[in-house]
């Protein structure tokens, strides 16, 4: 069932992605197959399948962030058009399922930067795919919507 469900997820954010070569890093929308909530990636390089946890998984390629001003990494910008969206949690995790940081926060018009709070150097981070997993919530803390992501970092060429 496993399987099942992360082919379909697979296939969701395939179809929400337009594959770009490898050269060419640019911003690019990532989407579950639900416009109203997207992922804005900087530095996105190109969607490619990995086998993660002896399945087949698609992840997102994307160059490794830089720390801002205030010595944090902002990873994306998450979008939203869902107006009962009032803020979001997330939980990144290492390939094991190991906690490697969070972030909750409220959206400010559908729009937020992520810049999570992270349990370790993003340089021995990145040596492996991040799980991402993302979680809409409304003014009650209900869950609206959420989607899961994974990604492997490369350095800028």
């Amino acid at each position: 069932m496993k399987g099942f469900i992360r082919a379909i997820f697979a296939t969701i954010i395939l179809a929400g992605l337009m594959i770009i070569p490898a050269s060419a890093a640019e911003d690019q929308a990532v989407n579950w197959g639900d416009e109203r909530y997207q992922i804005m990636v900087p530095g996105f390089i190109e969607a490619r399948d990995m086998t993660i946890n002896g399945q087949t998984t698609t992840v997102i390629v994307v160059q490794k962030p830089e720390k801002n001003a205030e010595n944090k990494y902002r990873f994306f910008d998450i979008v939203t058009t869902d107006t009962n969206a009032v803020s979001i949690t997330s939980t990144v995790c290492k390939l094991n399922q190991e906690y490697a940081g969070d972030l909750m926060t409220d959206l400010e018009n559908g729009r937020v930067s992520y810049v999570p709070f992270l349990d370790g150097d993003i340089e021995d981070l990145s040596k492996e795919p991040l799980y991402f997993g993302f979680t809409f919530r409304d003014n009650s803390w209900n869950e609206i919507y959420n989607f899961p992501l994974w990604v492997v970092f490369e350095d800028k060429k």
